[in-house]
This record gives structure tokens, sequence and C-alpha cells, in this order.
């Protein structure tokens, strides 16, 4: 594996982990927003992760040619938000608060803050060990070049 195919999958996890963290906060920041500008209570935020192939052209010409096999393909990661269903939200009774029904009950968002939590402090961690990855990979291309100094 070439180091510039270990600085892109390290990017794109850091990139994957910081959209992880972004949607975590939103969900945190508005977890009792009861009205949105499209109505209704926020939305809760999930991201998705899915693989995603690394194209280099020497290692396709490398699979053309027989010396590599497909499955020794590397992949990276691709991140996507999603929104949670309009119909999750908690019920919860306050007769008082402007957005209540006719019932007293007001639609709040579907948000775990005990859940979000543990999903920061996991993207947080995430992200430092792709961080770790693209520095260990940059002072490994650094030494490489200065073995021909000696």
């Amino acid at each position: 594996m070439s180091l510039f195919t270990i600085f892109k999958i390290s990017t794109q996890g850091m990139t994957a982990q910081r959209e992880r963290l972004e949607a975590a906060a939103a969900n945190l920041a508005n977890a009792n927003t009861t009205r949105t500008s499209e109505g209704g209570p926020y939305q809760r935020r999930d991201v998705i992760f899915e693989t995603k192939k690394i194209d280099e052209a020497w290692r396709e010409n490398a699979i053309d040619k027989g010396l590599l096999s497909e499955d020794q393909t590397p992949v990276g990661v691709k991140s996507s938000v999603a929104l949670a269903d309009n119909e999750q939200f908690i019920l919860q009774y306050q007769p008082n608060h402007p957005d209540a029904d006719e019932n007293g009950y007001v639609k709040l968002p579907d948000v775990d803050t005990l859940e979000e939590t543990v999903n920061m402090m996991s993207a947080a961690r995430s992200f430092e060990a792709n961080a770790t990855v693209f520095n260990t990979a940059k002072e490994l291309a650094r030494v490489s070049l200065s073995l021909g100094d000696a």
C-alpha cells in the first residue's frame, strides 16, 4: 500500500468522524427544539458510513496484469447524513407550552442526550486515531526521504 493511499484513507476517516461529531453536536443543541423553519420538532441527524474504494492507477494496472487480486483493493469510508423520520418524536405533557396541542402535549425531538454524548466522545477518539495514522505515515515518508542523505 502506498503512502498516498494511507493519506487518503486516514483523511476520509477524519472527514467522516468530523461529520459524525457535527451531527451529534447539532442533535444535542436541538434536543429541546419544538419548532423549526420547516415546521414541527427538530429531526435528529444520523451519520451513515459506507465503504469507498480507493482508486489508484498503478493498482488497477497490477490487477489487470494479474499481479494483484481484486480483494486486495484498499477501501476508505464515505459518510452521509440522514434525517430521522418525521414521525419520530417524544410526546411530553406541557399544557402551558406555546407548541402544545389541544391535549397539552408537545412534540419533542427523539434525541437521547446520553447516546449523543457517547457518539461525540467516540467520534473524537476515532478522529484522533486517524490523525495519528496520518502523522505516522507522514513521519515515515520524511524518514524515507532522509535515508539517501547518509
